[in-house]
């Protein structure tokens, strides 16, 4: 816990929201403060576990920020505490996906209430119970596109078109499970796997192949390299979205 970090996003520094803070660095929280600018949000966002938006009646006055934190919470993995009222928790539905709001904590506010849910939200039990993180890996941007609007409702979807780029998402993101392309230039899905089981940060983390050849020779290379499971590109919506489910039920991550 003694190392988490929290990001408070508040209009200005008000008598209350000095309280927030001062009751966060009392139980050994790391806290950085922002106001609702994209410039400061994004100083100071990224390696966050916890966003805290302490909200105003003026909150639709900043929508460039909402639009901004519902991206980072989709493609980070992110998860907000909201503090407000209810105007401000519909005013944020309607751009945080439900799932990344952990709490929606009332004022008048009582603070050993919202230290406690901030508790809860930091706990690694808490996180690992938020939706499943799938990376997937292809150079192929329509495809990458394509298949990101398939899984976008059921998982937080990263994308990467290259191994290079793959390897820096996942040394600032966690990913259960990494959908590789079997067929890339320069750097093929062997080589990236490889490239990926090398990093400390990405070595045990699942490896399923797309490839677009069903031949016996084909599927014998992808099999030996022992990824978890080898899917078609043809593959249907149904067929990957319950191959994926099967494969997150039955406990094969390690």
């Amino acid at each position: 816990m003694f190392n988490k970090k929290i990001l408070l996003v508040r209009k200005s520094e008000t008598f209350m929201v000095n309280a927030i803070k001062n009751n966060l660095l009392q139980a050994h929280f790391q806290v950085k403060d922002s106001d609702y600018s994209i410039k400061q949000l994004s100083e100071n966002a990224r390696d966050v576990n916890l966003i805290i938006l302490y909200t105003d009646s003026d909150v639709e006055d900043h929508r460039d920020a909402f639009i901004y934190l519902k991206d980072l919470c989709v493609e980070e993995n992110k998860v907000v505490l909201i503090i407000g009222e209810d105007e401000a928790f519909k005013f944020a539905h309607r751009f945080i996906p439900k799932e990344d709001i952990a709490f929606e904590v009332y004022r008048p506010l009582d603070m050993a209430d919202l230290m406690s849910k901030v508790m809860t939200a930091t706990d690694d039990e808490f996180e690992q119970q938020r939706r499943k993180c799938i990376l997937i890996i292809d150079d192929d941007l329509t495809f990458l596109q394509m298949t990101r609007e398939v899984l976008k409702d059921t998982y937080r979807v990263g994308m990467a078109n290259s191994g290079t780029q793959a390897v820096a998402w996942l040394a600032n993101n966690h990913a259960d499970l990494i959908l590789l392309d079997y067929d890339m230039p320069i750097l093929d899905g062997p080589k990236v796997m490889e490239m990926l089981k090398s990093e400390s940060f990405s070595s045990s983390t699942p490896v399923m192949f797309l490839t677009g050849k069903n031949d016996r020779e084909s599927v014998t290379s992808v099999i030996s390299l022992k990824p978890v499971d080898y899917l078609l590109k043809s593959i249907t919506k149904e067929k990957l979205l319950k191959t994926l489910e099967d494969f997150f039920d039955s406990g094969k991550k390690k």
